[in-house]
């Protein structure tokens, strides 16, 4: 069908409403604008507005998984900045409880440390270790002569050391030629490696 005969076959529906009075004609064309503006909105706009409807909530799950995301970082961070504190107070732990094998090399530097203030051992002898939870003692027995201020100083080099070395039971006797003996017991201590009762490992 050609254009010439689509609009003759409309010519009854024009002649129609040519019959009509104006204020009909008015309401016939504003009927059809709404039902042309209705359909633009249906067919056009509304599937748009739905699409950026639908955007709007992506953006808004997305900015809500981002400030997640954002303060799992802080608190990684803040986790790492932990673990490396705990991880340095575990090493300084670690160097003051040297293992079984570290034991003999810090018990000569205690009986240097009495050679180096003066001082003269009369006895040296390691006791029998003492388990703890983590940790076990060995005390070590000693007698030693000397001045008073070389003992003194001999206390307070051993003390010093790197490692734990506590000073106890010490007792000051037989004052002679400006010398006296000392008895006490040196304790120091040593990690010890737990083992899972399953699997073996430390």
């Amino acid at each position: 069908m050609n254009k010439s005969s689509a609009f003759q076959s409309m010519d009854p529906l024009f002649k129609r409403v040519e019959e009509l009075d104006r204020i009909q004609r008015i309401a016939i064309c504003v009927v059809t604008c709404i039902a042309l503006i209705g359909a633009i909105f249906y067919f056009s706009i509304l599937p748009k507005y739905e699409e950026i409807k639908q955007q709007k909530q992506t953006l808004q799950s997305l900015g809500t998984q981002l400030d997640i995301a954002r303060k799992k970082a802080a608190r990684l961070a803040s986790l790492q900045r932990e673990w490396k504190m705990k991880e340095a107070e575990f090493r300084k732990v670690m160097r003051a409880l040297p293992e079984k094998k570290e034991i003999p090399s810090l018990l000569t530097s205690i009986s240097q440390s009495g050679q180096d203030t003066g001082l003269e051992f009369l006895l040296f002898q390691p006791q029998a270790e003492v388990n703890k939870d983590f940790y076990g003692e060995i005390p070590v027995s000693l007698k030693l002569t000397g001045n008073f201020h070389n003992t003194v100083m001999f206390f307070d080099k051993v003390t010093g050391l790197n490692r734990i070395v506590n000073i106890r039971n010490i007792q000051m006797s037989g004052y002679k030629e400006g010398k006296i003996s000392t008895t006490c017991t040196a304790v120091t201590y040593k990690f010890i490696e737990k083992k899972d009762p399953a699997s073996g490992k430390k």
